[in-house]
Formats: structure tokens, C-alpha cells, sequence
């Protein structure tokens, strides 16, 4: 399976934002910059989405920024990727119209497909931000 780019950099800042003491933010400017000059439209994207997911929570103002909503114990990277991910079509029959598949509805391929999709995010629930998390937290 291939990440959407969108969802890469999704799990890269929450991985920073991991190895952050817990409750401190991280400002976007720091954020765009570690992640190698991601725009800053494309970061307040990325970052509403998981807002929206409730996994990161933002603060305004001068000392404001991006910051976890729970502990990365408590992500499952299974569960991001798969919520980041739910508008995406693994292959054309799985798009709600299916037009581009003539083989419907005989096509074995499908139920093939759609086991291993489910097997990739069991896998990874199995791990958590904690996990995958660069470096250490601080203690706060």
C-alpha cells in the first residue's frame, strides 16, 4: 500500500510532536521546518484533519501551536492511518461508483484486496505513536 503524501507527513508530526515534553506546543513555523519546508497552507491542512480526528489539539496567541490531545500510548497508528486514508480508493472497484471496473461483479480480486487492507491497519494498530515516537520525551 501507498501513503498518501498528506497522511506521511500527518504521522511525521505527530511523531514530533510525540518526542515533545506532553502539553507543550510546537509552533507551525518549527513544525514546517523540521519537516523539511512543508508549506505552511499544506501543515494547517494536515493539522486541521487530525484536529478534526481529535489527536492534536492547536493553541493561539504568541506561545501557541500544535500539541497532542492524548498521550502516544493512547494512538494507534492503525486508526490514524486508516481515518487519514478513508476517502482513498485502494483500486478502482473500491471507489463508490466502481465505473472503471468491467469485471464487477464476478471479480475475485476485490475480496483479496479488501483482506489485505484490513491485515495492513490490524498490523498496525499493534503499535502506537509512543512506539514509533522520534527520540524521547523530556520530563515536564
Amino acid at each position: 500500500m501507498r501513503l498518501l503524501a498528506s497522511t506521511d507527513f500527518a504521522l511525521r508530526i505527530l511523531m514530533l510532536l510525540a518526542s515533545r515534553p506532553l502539553g507543550v506546543p510546537v509552533s507551525v513555523e518549527m513544525l514546517a521546518r523540521e519537516l523539511g519546508g512543508l508549506s505552511r497552507h499544506h501543515l494547517h491542512k494536515i493539522v486541521q484533519d487530525l484536529n478534526g480526528l481529535g489527536i492534536t489539539r492547536t493553541m493561539r496567541g504568541t506561545s501557541g501551536g500544535v500539541l497532542l490531545a492524548m498521550a502516544p500510548a493512547e494512538i494507534r497508528l492503525g486508526h490514524v492511518i486508516m481515518q487519514l486514508e478513508q476517502e482513498q480508493a485502494m483500486a478502482e472497484c473500491f471507489r463508490p461508483d466502481a465505473a472503471g471496473c468491467t469485471l464487477l461483479p464476478g471479480c475475485r480480486l476485490r475480496g483479496a484486496l479488501s483482506g489485505a487492507q484490513k491485515h495492513f491497519y490490524e498490523h498496525l494498530d499493534g503499535y502506537t505513536l509512543a512506539d514509533v515516537a522520534v527520540g524521547e520525551r523530556e520530563a515536564k
